[in-house]
C-alpha cells in the first residue's frame, strides 16, 4: 500500500500504541529487521480494522499548497479496501490555497491514494465565496480536479434562487455547478419556475444555461401568467433576461397570446420580448395571426411592433393585411400599418392598397390612407 509524501494523517489520541497505529494507518510495512515483539503486535493489529478518535486528514500539493482537509470524530482504517471510514466528517476544499468549500456528512470513506472521498447521509456543501448551499444524500469528492458530485434528491440555494435535481456537479476550478435530471429552479423575484433535465450555473458570469428543452413559468400571486418553452436557453441572473432558442413558444394567459420564434429575448423586469428573426403572434381570443421577419412585444402596454413582410390574418372572416411594418394593440385588437399596405377580404370580395392603414381585422373595419384622400371600408355583419 502506497501513500504519497504529501498525504498526512493527524491523530489526537494519546496512547502508548499511537506510533504503531499511525504507522499502520500510513500503510508502512514492517521490515524484516524489526524485533519479534513489534512483529507480533503488527500481526495482531492486521487481523482487524483500526479505530481512532478525533482524526484530521490532509493533502497538499507538491508546492505545499493545501488542497483539502477532513476532520472526523472517529476514523476506522479498513486495510483490505485501502480506505479510512470516517464518522461525522467535516471537510474543507481549498482553491489557490484559500478555503473555498465546507462539507459535512454523517459518514464517509477517504480512499488511500487521497484523490477520492465518498460521503453519505445528510450531505451539505457550502460555497463560502458565493454563499451557495447544496444538500443531498450522497457525495463523491474527486479531490485532485476539485470536483464534487452530489446525488439523490439534491437541493441547492442562495438568496436569489432554490434548485432541486437528482444530481449536481460542483466544478471548483471552473466555478460552475451542473444540475441533472428533473431539474427545478424557483426564483424569488421575479417569481419564476424553471424545469429542464440539464442546467449549468456559471457562478462568476451569473448565468444559467440549459442545452436541453426547458420550460419557464412566470407567476404572480401564486398564479401562472406566462409560460415559455425552448430547446436551449440562457438566463442572466443579474439582468433577469432570458435568451431562448429553437422552437420557442411563449404563452400569455391574459390576454391569450401565443408567440413563436426560433430566437426570443425575454426581458422579465420590463416585460418585453424581442425576436430578431421570424416571429408569429397568435391572438387566440379573436383568432388573429400575425407574422413578420422580426418583432418586439411590450406586455405592459399590450403592444407588438412587427416589421419585414408583415402578414396579419383574421381567421374568423378570412381578412388579410400585408405591410412593411405593423403595430398591434392586443387589448382592443386594433392596428397601425405602414409601407406597401395591401388589404383584402373574401366575403364580400374586396381589396385595396395604400401607404398607411389603421383599423381592426376582427370586424373588417380598415381605413386606408393615401395622399390627401382616405378610402374607408366597413363591413357590417348581417
Amino acid at each position: 500500500m502506497k501513500i504519497p509524501n504529501n498525504y498526512f494523517y493527524y491523530f489526537q489520541n494519546s496512547s502508548i500504541l499511537l506510533s504503531l497505529l499511525v504507522t499502520l494507518f500510513l500503510g508502512i510495512t514492517a521490515c524484516n529487521q524489526q524485533n519479534q515483539s513489534q512483529e507480533n503486535i503488527s500481526n495482531e493489529v492486521r487481523e482487524s480494522d483500526l479505530t481512532l478518535n478525533d482524526v484530521t486528514l490532509e493533502e497538499a500539493s507538491e508546492a505545499g499548497e493545501m488542497l483539502w482537509r477532513v476532520k472526523s470524530k472517529q476514523a476506522a482504517y479498513v486495510k483490505n479496501q485501502e480506505l479510512v471510514r470516517v464518522t461525522k466528517p467535516e471537510g474543507e476544499l481549498f482553491r489557490d490555497g484559500k478555503l473555498a468549500y465546507k462539507i459535512t456528512a454523517l459518514q464517509g470513506e477517504v480512499y488511500q491514494n487521497g484523490d477520492r472521498i465518498l460521503l453519505i447521509e445528510e450531505i451539505e456543501v457550502y460555497d463560502i465565496h458565493n454563499q451557495i448551499i447544496i444538500r443531498g444524500k450522497q457525495l463523491e469528492w474527486l479531490t485532485e480536479p476539485g470536483i464534487i458530485i452530489v446525488r439523490n434528491n439534491i437541493t441547492g440555494n442562495n438568496e436569489q434562487l432554490q434548485a432541486s435535481a437528482q444530481m449536481a456537479k460542483v466544478i471548483s476550478l471552473e466555478k460552475r455547478i451542473e444540475f441533472y435530471d428533473q431539474v427545478v429552479v424557483m426564483f424569488k423575484e421575479p417569481v419564476l419556475k424553471i424545469q429542464t433535465d440539464q442546467l449549468f450555473w456559471e457562478i462568476d458570469k451569473k448565468k444559467l444555461i440549459a442545452n436541453k428543452p426547458i420550460k419557464i413559468e412566470e407567476l404572480k400571486d401564486q398564479k401562472v401568467i406566462g409560460i415559455a418553452y425552448g430547446e436551449e436557453s440562457e438566463f442572466n441572473l443579474e439582468s433577469q433576461i432570458a435568451t431562448m432558442k429553437k422552437n420557442v413558444q411563449l404563452l400569455r394567459i391574459n390576454p391569450k397570446i401565443q408567440i413563436s420564434s426560433d430566437l426570443m429575448i425575454w426581458n422579465m423586469p420590463q416585460d418585453l420580448i424581442d425576436s430578431p428573426g421570424p416571429i408569429t403572434v397568435l391572438e387566440k381570443g379573436e383568432k388573429v395571426v400575425l407574422q413578420a421577419n422580426k418583432g418586439q412585444g411590450n406586455f405592459q402596454k399590450n403592444t407588438f411592433v412587427l416589421s419585414g413582410d408583415v402578414v396579419g390574418v383574421g381567421q374568423q372572416n378570412q381578412a388579410q393585411l400585408n405591410s412593411d411594418r405593423l403595430t398591434w394593440y392586443s387589448n382592443n385588437q386594433t392596428f397601425e400599418a405602414e409601407g406597401n399596405v395591401f388589404y383584402r377580404q373574401v366575403d364580400p370580395p374586396f381589396n385595396v392598397r395604400g401607404p398607411r392603414a389603421v383599423g381592426q381585422l376582427k370586424n373588417e373595419k380598415v381605413i386606408i390612407q393615401g395622399g390627401n384622400s382616405n378610402v374607408v371600408t366597413e363591413i357590417i355583419p348581417q
